[in-house]
């Protein structure tokens, strides 16, 4: 015989099947990262540079993986000072983070009298994201067609050429400045606000050379819209093979920048463990690692304690080297 359910056994049943979806609800949002508010990741360059690509790859990946909206914000200015300050003064939420180059977090105190922050104590260590080499590029216009040949026209010619850099205190100004010293040349530093702008005056033929991510240049290499003259690694870069080392011609020039996350000092370990993990599953998914690969770029993550102890070894060296060099901002 079939039973019939009174109207009061199926309204207590219809509110219980409810509360257990609201339940469920609350729980998969509980489960998202801590709250549903948007993540920013601030990049402290204009658009158009590696640390802009790079972080758009990321946040779409983070995005998908810790259930909240992700945002890049690029506030550029100082060699990424201005930006990388605003997240120093974030809330320690772990909803804004910055994507930086080492030089942000490694040699801006030793070159600006007060940034208004300490790198090393008001930013949290999250991971080590990537390592690239940088590659020194002309226009294609220009005489010089290779690295033997740089060195000769600026010994002949001294103050003649000028170097582009993404601002003072950045790898590509410091690298340019142990050209200087180790090449025993004359060589003029001309900073701008971000890669961006300083590939569009070197293309333009304003500027006369650049040290830049390999990441970055390289579609505009195998463009023939720049000519590389020679790589900043140890030894050539897989995808230029034919570019040599400086190295080769300069015994002692080596150098591979790296980049990594970082968010405001304070940040609770269980917020600091959970950015870590996402950040580097995102880093690590095989669209992103495929991406840099084909650019020229190495996925290389840290724990936020190695990626702290780098940040304080190359500050100390960054502090010897700009010592020696007699860099100071212009």
């Amino acid at each position: 015989m079939r039973r019939i359910r009174s109207p009061l056994a199926w309204l207590a049943s219809s509110l219980l099947t409810l509360a257990l979806l609201v339940g469920a609800t609350a729980s998969a949002s509980a489960q998202q990262f801590p709250g549903s508010n948007p993540l920013t990741i601030v990049v402290s360059y204009p658009p158009g540079g590696l640390s802009d690509y790079f972080a758009r790859l990321v946040a779409a990946k983070l995005a998908d993986s810790l259930g909240v909206t992700v945002l890049v914000e690029n506030k550029p200015g100082a060699n990424g000072a201005i930006g990388t300050a605003f997240v120093a003064r974030a809330k320690p939420d772990g909803h804004t983070i910055s994507f930086l180059p080492a030089s942000t977090v490694t040699t801006n105190q030793w070159l600006m009298k007060d940034m208004g922050f300490d790198p090393l104590k008001d930013l949290t260590p999250l991971t080590l994201a990537l390592v690239v080499p940088n590659v020194l590029v002309v226009p294609p216009a220009s005489p010089i067609k290779n690295f033997a040949e740089l060195l000769e026209v600026a010994k002949a010619k001294p103050g003649t050429i000028n170097f582009a850099s993404v601002g003072v205190g950045s790898s590509p100004h410091l690298q340019g400045e142990m050209l200087k010293r180790l090449g025993k040349i004359d060589i003029v530093h001309v900073a701008y606000k971000g890669a961006g702008p300083a590939l569009q005056d070197l293309m333009a033929g304003q500027v006369q050379m650049m040290f830049d991510n390999l990441p970055s240049v390289l579609p505009m290499i195998q463009a023939g819209k720049l000519r590389a003259l020679a790589v900043t690694s140890a030894a050539p870069a897989p995808l230029l093979p034919d570019v040599p080392p400086i190295a080769k011609f300069l015994p002692g020039f080596e150098a591979t920048p790296w980049f990594g996350f970082v968010g405001p000092a304070s940040l609770p370990k269980e917020i600091v463990a959970k950015l870590h993990e996402h950040l580097v599953r995102a880093v690590k998914s095989e669209e992103v690692v495929k991406a840099l690969q084909a650019r020229g770029g190495e996925i290389v993550t840290s724990t936020p304690e190695e990626l702290a102890k780098l940040m304080r070894t190359e500050s100390q060296q960054m502090q010897t080297l700009i010592k020696e060099a007699g860099v100071s901002l212009q």
